[in-house]
């Protein structure tokens, strides 16, 4: 199961990275095509990656409950990864709805208000910090034994494009309200 999981980060990966590009672009308003089949498909399979990763920690769950140690320090990074996933499970349905809704069938978009801004600003962070926390682990499971350096890499990637996320939604609220 955790070989099947890995896959899917592979295909998950630049699924999410042209998603979150081409919604950059459309949100500054330099793209107007959308990529639904995408977008669906994405949803899916973030949506089997987390239920496989809560099946892969039900033991762990189970121990804690039963002996009452989480020994959440030693596993900070598991603990991470496993809470930043159920964040990104929570805001999935708030992201799926904040830009666009259908009436009788034809899609109109949202006012983009305060409150569906932080909802994507913790969206993105949430993703960011699950991201973050997975590279290295991610890595050494992929037999890269200079992971040091590339989750270095990984991070410096992550974080530029999650600025430009970040300002794309930033400049659309804008564009909304002054």
């Amino acid at each position: 199961m955790r070989k099947f999981n890995n896959r899917l980060v592979w295909l998950m990966l630049p699924l999410l990275l042209i998603h979150g590009l081409w919604g950059s672009f459309t949100l500054l308003g330099i793209n107007s095509i959308t990529l639904k089949p995408l977008s669906w498909l994405l949803t899916l399979i973030v949506i089997l990656h987390g239920l496989i990763g809560l099946l892969l920690s039900r033991d762990a769950v189970s121990i804690g409950l039963r002996t009452g140690r989480w020994y959440w320090k030693e596993n900070a990074r598991f603990w991470i990864i496993r809470l930043s996933g159920i964040c990104i499970f929570i805001l999935l349905g708030f992201h799926a709805s904040a830009y666009t809704t259908t009436v009788n069938g034809v899609f109109f978009l949202r006012k983009f208000t305060f409150l569906r801004m932080l909802s994507q600003l913790l969206f993105l962070a949430a993703i960011l910090i699950h991201l973050l926390a997975a590279a290295r682990p991610w890595l050494i499971n992929r037999g890269i034994l200079k992971f040091r350096e590339r989750t270095w890499d990984c991070i410096i990637v992550l974080t530029i494009l999650t600025a430009f996320f970040t300002f794309s939604i930033v400049t659309y609220y804008i564009y909304w309200n002054f």
